[in-house]
């Protein structure tokens, strides 16, 4: 009896391994979310993506490398820069990749970045404005911009608007603007952008400048109706990358409360970058300019993000803080 009990109790045990297993991996799947299955290839082709040294940046770069692109990585620190392109050359064995310097907290180095590229590159397909920074505390650029709302949107704003030229002469082309999902309740605070007169939120901060993607993204399809340039916005999901790196600074015990379900319920930064992927490369899908995306699939984003209004104003006043004097 006792040697029938431990058979079936070993029974039992296997099965629910089997079953943890296996619910484990339905989850994970579900969590990666879709997948970008375009075959679409590049060759000929130019791509520009700010923040490519790291994440899903990089995993992006790799993925239009290998599709043929020449892959111009606008990143910050060159010596990160330089080893992710290196590892990118030999992965994919496409040498036609390069770094630039591009630091999005200063609207000088991004004027510097535009000039250079105008005067070596002879077209550009796609760009993709991957950069951003998450919940920092509060720090003002040189520029006197709070550090959140100028990178993640003033400095791709002015990118963009510099390099619509270039986007034009190139079309069909594609602008890509990272989003979060995070600009769910985000308000564009016209009169206090910077937190000058109320006491700062990190994440109030992030939830305004990634509800500034949406707008922006909406507002550049209007702008850019029958110029053949297209412009998509997206939520990558959550993902394991550094972006988080001011949270955990703020609060290092959440590094270790966090450890197992950064695991078990965040996307790697290859499922990450795949709805960036989907949005660069998928053919037929001009039509959804100014569209929001995620999961490789359009997706509604929050009543705030559709209000034009709202939208033609952010464009009107980040263009005059950046300093451009624009009709488009």
């Amino acid at each position: 009896m006792r040697d029938q009990v431990t058979s079936s109790d070993r029974v039992n045990y296997g099965a629910v391994i089997a079953l943890v297993a296996i619910s484990f991996m339905l989850l994970r799947k579900w969590i990666a979310g879709g997948v970008c299955k375009s075959r679409a290839c590049l060759d000929g082709k130019t791509v520009v993506i700010t923040g490519a040294n790291t994440g899903i940046g990089m995993e992006t770069a790799k993925d239009m490398a290998r599709r043929g692109a020449r892959v111009v990585m606008a990143c910050r620190d060159l010596t990160r820069a330089e080893n992710a392109a290196e590892y990118i050359r030999r992965f994919t064995g496409n040498g036609n990749v390069v770094i630039r310097h591009l630091n999005l907290a200063s609207l000088y180095s991004v004027q510097e970045f535009v000039k250079e590229f105008i005067a070596t590159e002879e077209r550009l397909d796609i760009l993709i404005n991957n950069a951003g920074v998450m919940m920092c505390p509060k720090w003002i650029t040189e520029d006197g911009f709070e550090t959140q709302l100028a990178v993640n949107h003033l400095g791709h704003f002015l990118l963009t608007n510099l390099l619509l030229g270039m986007l034009k002469r190139s079309s069909p082309s594609r602008v890509v603007n990272l989003s979060s999902i995070a600009h769910v309740d985000g308000k564009i605070e016209f009169d206090d952008l910077f937190f000058d007169k109320r006491p700062y939120s990190p994440l109030l901060s992030y939830r305004q400048s990634k509800l500034a993607n949406v707008l922006f993204s909406r507002e550049l399809a209007r702008r850019m109706k029958g110029t053949g340039v297209s412009s998509y916005c997206l939520h990558p999901g959550v993902i394991q990358t550094e972006l988080i790196r001011h949270i955990l600074v703020r609060f290092p015990v959440l590094k270790i409360i966090l450890s197992l379900p950064c695991i078990l319920l965040m996307k790697t930064p290859w499922q990450g970058a795949q709805t960036s992927i989907y949005c660069a490369v998928t053919e037929g899908l001009e039509s959804k300019s100014g569209c929001y995306f995620s999961d490789c699939a359009e997706k509604d984003p929050a009543p705030e993000g559709k209000d034009d209004e709202v939208a033609r104003r952010l464009w009107e006043e980040s263009a005059r803080l950046v300093g451009l004097n624009i009709r488009h």
